[in-house]
């Protein structure tokens, strides 16, 4: 049946199967020695381009809805068959289970450390294992699986930070032009997206922060101010207060937003109390431009250099601060429709650097470019005031159960509650 998304969806079952079914407006018949229950589920979102309910005068029903949603792409429709669901806590119950039976098979716990990292693309409804360079993932758990001490001495840190250095070099280098179709078969990216040829550029760093065609990344509801939408190709985590963030996946023992801000901003943690929270983790085999995901005004940028630790999953649950710690850039953008929104662009293994592609006073549009990693895996933690935002359901499932959703940039993560009172700093 089609996952919860949209009034009118209706699912059926044997009798036989139904013993745990929750109760709903839908009646069985009999049907010979086949009996079946009908069910009617409300539902909040098109699976496909998870576009929110329609307004009473334009709504319809959901047959015709995916006939429109999907008739751009009919393989789509493959990607939300799901057999014997009944409703949506059956299917989440049952989707839960399928995750756990997947990941324990690889020595993967949802949330644990580990160098084999599951996310869910959203786009498929499919679990996915990250792909990861062999000697990435066995420095991964050199590093991180039980050995803070050494993580936190100064030799390591200074050797993460000589290696990000030298391979910024080396891959600003016109030799490293011959890692580029590598990369690419090893990732299996799609190279119909990118803007220029492959052969037109000069360095491997050049390809990382490729651009991509103006119609690669299309943004959701481009017309609609309150529909915050994804800043990067990403892996992304949503929560609705920095306690959230705090308990169920920030484990750093010094991490407070004050320390995330740096001093230059330090005085305006208050203001982030009980707000939002979300983290877009690149990963190397992401499109690394990142864009703006309100409407709104670019404020007074301010850099903060520091560490260059690793900014996966196993970093981050660990006693290290790896946000508070690595070097960052804090971009705030002044949004009519979230309030004062912080964009903290934070720099990881590998990343030679952190460039902003827009100028303090420049007015952006959701959707538009405002920045790009160097080569590495990277983040962008994004602040919101409180009640600033409510993001989709989807997304805060997966983020409490520490699992992080694969996303791409324009596509909607939640919409805006209220115009703040605060959008002069």
């Amino acid at each position: 049946m089609v996952p919860p998304s949209y009034p009118g969806a209706i699912a059926r079952e044997s009798s036989a199967g139904s013993s745990d079914a929750e109760d709903s407006s839908g009646s069985g018949s009999g049907l010979g020695s086949e009996e079946t229950l009908e069910r009617v589920i409300n539902v909040k979102n098109c699976p496909l381009c998870h576009r929110p309910r329609l307004n009473k005068k334009a709504e319809m029903d959901i047959i015709t809805h995916l006939a429109v949603c999907a008739s751009g792409d009919w393989a789509k429709i493959d990607r939300i068959v799901v057999g014997n669901f009944v409703t949506a806590s059956q299917a989440q119950r049952k989707w839960y289970t399928k995750v756990i039976s997947k990941v324990s098979s690889g020595d993967y716990r949802l949330g644990a450390n580990s160098a084999n990292i599951i996310v869910q693309n959203r786009m498929t409804g499919q679990l996915e294992e990250e792909k990861m360079q062999v000697y990435v993932r066995l420095g991964i758990r050199l590093l991180y699986k039980g050995a803070k001490s050494r993580m936190e001495g100064a030799r390591a840190r200074r050797l993460l930070k000589s290696l990000s250095i030298k391979q910024g070099i080396k891959y600003d280098d016109p030799e490293s032009i011959r890692d580029i179709v590598p990369f690419i078969q090893f990732h299996r990216l799609n190279v119909d997206e990118i803007l220029e040829p492959i052969d037109s550029f000069k360095t491997f760093n050049e390809f990382f922060y490729r651009k991509l065609k103006p119609s690669a990344r299309p943004v959701e509801l481009p017309d609609d101010p309150y529909r915050l939408v994804s800043g990067a190709d990403c892996r992304f985590m949503a929560f609705e207060s920095v306690n959230d963030a705090t308990r169920l996946w920030i484990k750093g023992r010094e991490f407070t937003v004050a320390r995330l801000l740096g001093d230059a901003y330090k005085e305006q943690a208050e203001r982030y109390c009980g707000g939002a929270v979300a983290v877009f983790r690149l990963a190397p085999q992401d499109y690394h431009r990142f864009h703006s995901p309100v409407d709104g005004t670019i404020g007074p940028m301010t850099y903060i250099p520091g560490e260059y630790y690793t900014v996966n999953p196993q970093a981050i649950r660990t006693a290290l601060d790896v946000y508070g710690e690595n070097a960052r850039k804090i971009v705030p953008i002044d949004s009519p429709a979230f309030g004062r929104v912080m964009a903290v662009c934070v720099g990881a293994m590998m990343v030679g650097s952190i460039k902003t592609t827009v100028e303090e006073g420049e007015q952006v549009k959701r959707g538009q470019e405002f920045g790009y990693f160097a080569f590495g895996g990277s983040t962008i933690v994004l602040l919101f005031e409180k009640g600033a935002v409510e993001w989709d359901e989807d997304i805060l499932i997966n983020s409490r159960a520490s699992l992080e959703t694969l996303v791409r940039v324009g596509m909607g993560i939640g919409r805006g509650r209220r115009v703040s009172p605060h959008l002069n700093p």
